[in-house]
C-alpha cells in the first residue's frame, strides 16, 4: 500500500507541472483529492468492518437469511402472544356467561 501512495505522490507531482486553460481546475483537484484523504477516517472502524464483511456475498446472504429467520421468529412470538390473551379473554367471557356476578375471584384464577 504505501508503493500504490508514492507512484500517486510522483503522479500527482508531475502534473502540478501541465498548464490547463481553467483557472480553479487546479484548486479543484487538489480540494477533492484532500477530500479524499479525509473520507476513510470519517467512518468508523466498525461501520468499515461490517461493509468488508458484508461485501462478501456469502457473509451478505448469511445476514439476509438470519434477519429472516429472526423477523419469522419475532412473527411467531407475537401471534403465540395474541393467542394467549385471546384464551384469556375466552376464558373471562366463559366465566361471566356462567356467573355473571362474579368477578375475578379466587376460584376461577
Amino acid at each position: 500500500m504505501d508503493d500504490n501512495c508514492k507512484q500517486l505522490d510522483e503522479a500527482l507531482e508531475l502534473w502540478k507541472d501541465v498548464k490547463v486553460d481553467h483557472p480553479r481546475l487546479n484548486s479543484r483537484v487538489w480540494a477533492r483529492v484532500a477530500n479524499e484523504d479525509k473520507e476513510p477516517a470519517a467512518l468508523p472502524n466498525f461501520l468499515n468492518l461490517v461493509q468488508s464483511i458484508l461485501s462478501r456475498p456469502m457473509y451478505a446472504s448469511a445476514f439476509v437469511v438470519a434477519c429472516i429467520l429472526g423477523g419469522l421468529l419475532l412473527a411467531e412470538l407475537r401471534v403465540a402472544q395474541q393467542q394467549v390473551e385471546r384464551g384469556n379473554q375466552l376464558a373471562e367471557s366463559y366465566k361471566q356467561v356462567i356467573d355473571p356476578l362474579i368477578k375475578d375471584t379466587y376460584l376461577y384464577d
